[in-house]
């Protein structure tokens, strides 16, 4: 075997490795799940590596079913990742990652050889596995640009954030350039065969380096970007922590004046009773039925922070009508604070809706059901929200660290492999929490 030889084979077996690798890794970024969260990523990628080597080099005649097999095995590692195996709703989805994969692949293959042909002769011998700089020139071009737009489609389509949309084109537009002068420099290797080797093999190289360093530097300040992101949620949880502390003083110091209260009214009571007045005592005690129904709580249930949110929210309400219906599931496994800022950010949604809206009701709704814990919670508005805000942006005018409500909520939902939804019907604006029970969570 020849060097030139080995050298393309060690170039074809590098090239199904990372073929392999970028199909799983564009799957669990679709799906939100880090590689080392998957006990499956690393035995996935390798049996879909033995596969396309089965079909490059044992048996090559039958390049569509190693596609077909291999198509199978992305979208059986999709439908795990996600959970669709224990929850049906997101099967589309799971079915999509892969599927979009393929079609890339392929349609991106068949546009840079018809766009190749049309300034390089004989580019069905290129095609054929020739060895030459040109074949490893045409393999940097197509890899960098599958990875550019399998990248730009997660930006785009994968978050609603328009600092990840415009990082996600940026990003794009980069390898962009890239693509362009690997393709102008494959049609000068072709044409100059040998003689400019050593050139080409500089300006190759030069341009792969450029494109990984303007990439890691576009993501180290992505992270940065996301990292101030993250800080301003944890300002507004901070800020929400503040305020549910003040509140809980206030419910202890109406407590405490109830008590005192209370042992007014008892030996009022005694002294009607104790001068042989029951009537006067039955009197006083209707006097005083009023008030305690205003104390009444609107729900009880075994969780204290629920309990705690609801009660404390929703009671001060006035001229507002508030339904709770359902039964609360156990919800043991989510954090105190997590559940407080959870609910919490959705009731002060509500409530701030509920204020500007002519008819003034709250619903909310538990329930569970297969094996998901759903709680939905909906209120009158003035106006479609979805319509004239479909983002749920911030409208307030205080900037920056205010109005990450629904950030914070969908935040939280996620890191519980949740889903949340929203929707407007009969005038009132919805929000629906789908929460997986524990054991259902991918690891």
């Amino acid at each position: 075997m020849t060097p030139s030889v080995l050298i393309g084979f060690i170039v074809e077996l590098a090239v199904s490795l990372f073929d392999s690798i970028l199909c799983i890794y564009f799957i669990l970024r679709y799906h939100g799940v880090s590689l080392k969260k998957s006990k499956l990523t690393i035995p996935v990628i390798l049996l879909y590596y033995g596969i396309v080597l089965v079909g490059d080099f044992i048996i090559p005649g039958f390049y569509t079913l190693i596609s077909v097999i291999v198509l199978l095995l992305s979208i059986t590692f999709s439908l795990w990742v996600s959970g669709a195996f224990h929850n049906r709703k997101v099967i589309f989805r799971a079915l999509f990652a892969p599927c979009i994969y393929e079609i890339v692949f392929i349609l991106l293959s068949s546009l840079i050889y018809m766009t190749l042909s049309l300034f390089i002769e004989d580019i069905d011998l290129l095609m054929q596995g020739s060895v030459g700089i040109a074949r490893y020139i045409y393999i940097l071009l197509h890899k960098t640009s599958l990875f550019a737009i399998l990248m730009l489609i997660l930006h785009v389509f994968r978050t609603d954030e328009r600092m990840d949309i415009r990082n996600g084109i940026l990003t794009f537009l980069l390898s962009l350039t890239t693509i362009l002068g690997l393709g102008a420099t494959m049609t000068v290797a072709v044409a100059s065969e040998t003689a400019y080797l050593l050139p080409l093999f500089i300006i190759v190289a030069a341009f792969i380096l450029i494109n990984i360093f303007l990439y890691v530097l576009l993501s180290q300040i992505q992270r940065l970007q996301k990292s101030r992101y993250e800080l301003k949620l944890l300002e507004e949880k901070m800020a929400f922590e503040e305020e549910r502390h003040r509140n809980a003083a206030a419910v202890w110091e109406n407590v405490r004046k109830v008590q005192h209260d209370m042992k007014q009214h008892l030996t009022v009571m005694a002294g009607h009773l104790d001068a042989g007045k029951p009537e006067d005592c039955q009197e006083y005690v209707r006097m005083l039925l009023p008030q305690v129904e205003q104390m009444g709580k609107l729900i009880r249930s075994d969780n204290a922070v629920l309990d705690y949110l609801i009660n404390s929210k929703l009671c001060a309400l006035k001229d507002t009508k508030v339904i709770i219906s359902g039964a609360v599931g156990d919800l043991s496994d989510i954090r105190d604070a997590d559940l407080a800022c959870m609910i919490g950010n959705v009731l002060d949604n509500a409530i701030e809706a509920v204020a500007e809206a002519e008819e003034k009701r709250i619903e909310l709704l538990f329930t569970k059901q297969n094996e998901n814990r759903i709680i939905i919670c909906k209120n009158t508005v003035r106006a479609s929200v979805l319509q004239s805000n479909p983002k749920l942006h911030t409208t307030k005018s205080s900037g920056d660290a205010h109005g990450l409500g629904h950030q914070i909520v969908e935040k939280l939902v996620s890191d519980y492999h949740g889903m949340i939804d929203y929707f407007e019907e009969f005038g009132m604006f919805g929000v629906q929490i789908i929460l997986p029970t524990p054991h259902d969570t991918q690891a």
